[in-house]
């Protein structure tokens, strides 16, 4: 049996996968099979909430040697890799809903939860599409055709249920989600920030963890959500050992979600010539402008693959990353990856490959008169060179001597705090 939800949070409190906690909690009486999993879905959707993420939880009879993956209620939560089926039924879709009904942040007008409970997982199609285009409910539903579902208010998170339902992983990540006691959700956290820098640099196969540029902690969220912290990583194991190094307020529970944050999946080829809005793109090209800081911090230049050129953006809260892209020169030949804005229409940049350096030169000095072994002096711009003695020479008889450009060759990406959860940091590549 497997439960899919979506978009039951807002910017104003509740959370996805704290919900997921209280279904796993629900239905005890199953065994959970395989980790609970976190998808992001297309970060360029306008109507998201936060994180455009959606939780699938897959229930059964669990066969073999079970692990631990989590904590609810001082009670361990164990899933099996493999388990045999177990039908959905109306009473366990009544339950499920119920969950919702008490849960979700319905006041907020973009809180549009979607739950489906299916015994077939829908077509991975159906997830691809959604993390990397705009889908429509009816046609993804049509489709999945799940056992059960339902949809409140307009029912637009059906649409990540299903998707996140239909992920069967290329690349995974790991997330393990601690949250807080119900008394103190919306109360300013209580996290020791050393111990998280001591943890990032101790298990070195978790990765957007703390912001050494900003000073920030990236695993502390924001809003007043009941998430205390959530720790990122490559292996599972190393998860259990980075909790216990953070000292903070007290641990109400805690779970282990196997996600497809920092994949790239969102990602497509694209042409300068061919781009969607809302969709997040890898393009080629070659710089035809000199960048430019406009209002607000912002910084914009021109890529042109020499038919057609499109604004690149590089925003404000990727800070230090903006120096990066103001060391870039017309003719300097770059990849740029991230989504593509429809208004204005721009590439929102998540990273960039310096593929090879423009040759820059600079004038050094005059040309040298052959017969009075005099530095010439210039007639006008672009009029050349004269000597005393009436000898003439071209503007490009100049001595000239070529500009160390600083730009290293290779990928750059903005600092920990300014990166999407599914852009691929640097060290998983």
């Amino acid at each position: 049996m497997y439960i899919g939800i979506d978009d039951t949070d807002s910017v104003k409190g509740m959370c996805t996968t704290y919900l997921a906690t209280e279904i796993i909690r629900e239905f005890s009486e199953l065994d959970l099979i395989g980790n609970p999993r976190l998808l992001r879905l297309n970060p360029n959707v306008p109507w998201k909430t936060r994180g455009n993420g959606a939780v699938s939880i897959r229930f059964g009879k669990g066969t073999g040697k079970p692990k631990i993956i989590g904590q609810i209620d001082g009670k361990d939560i164990k899933c099996y890799e493999t388990g045999t089926g177990a039908k959905p039924t109306k009473e366990h879709f009544k339950r499920a809903c119920q969950l919702v009904d008490k849960l979700a942040y319905f006041d907020d007008e973009k809180t549009n939860p979607g739950l489906i409970l299916t015994a077939k997982k829908p077509s991975q199609k159906l997830y691809w599409q959604a993390v990397r285009q705009i889908v429509e409910k009816k046609p993804h539903l049509k489709t999945a055709n799940p056992k059960f579902h339902k949809g409140w208010k307009n029912g637009r998170g059906l649409i990540g249920s299903i998707s996140a339902t239909a992920w069967r992983p290329r690349d995974y990540t790991h997330e393990l989600i601690a949250y807080r006691e119900e008394n103190k959700w919306g109360k300013p956290r209580k996290i020791d920030t050393a111990s998280v820098q001591k943890m990032d640099k101790a298990i070195t196969s978790t990765f957007n963890n703390y912001d050494y540029e900003e000073k920030h902690m990236a695993i502390m969220p924001s809003s007043p959500c009941p998430i205390l912290f959530g720790i990122r990583g490559d292996a599972e194991k190393d998860l259990h050992k980075a909790r216990d190094m953070i000292e903070s307020e007290k641990k109400a529970r805690w779970l282990i979600y196997q996600t497809n944050q920092g994949t790239d999946d969102h990602i497509i080829s694209g042409s300068v010539s061919n781009l969607e809005p809302f969709t997040s793109v890898k393009v080629l090209g070659k710089v035809a402008s000199i960048p430019k800081m406009i209002a607000g911090g912002h910084l914009i230049f021109q890529l042109s693959n020499g038919k057609k050129a499109v604004d690149c953006t590089i925003y404000e809260p990727a800070k230090n990353f903006r120096r990066i892209g103001e060391q870039l020169l017309p003719g300097d030949i770059i990849t740029v990856q991230g989504g593509v804005r429809e208004e204005p229409f721009t590439i929102n940049v998540e990273k960039l490959y310096i593929e090879k350096l423009a040759s820059i030169t600079e004038k050094t000095a005059n040309p040298m008169c052959k017969k009075c072994k005099k530095r010439m002096k210039s007639v006008g711009k672009n009029q050349g060179y004269r000597c005393s003695c009436g000898a003439k020479a071209k503007e490009s008889q100049a001595e000239f001597s070529k500009i160390k450009r600083e730009l290293k060759i290779g990928w750059h990406e903005p600092p920990v705090g300014s990166r999407r959860h599914l852009a691929k940091p640097l060290k998983r590549a």
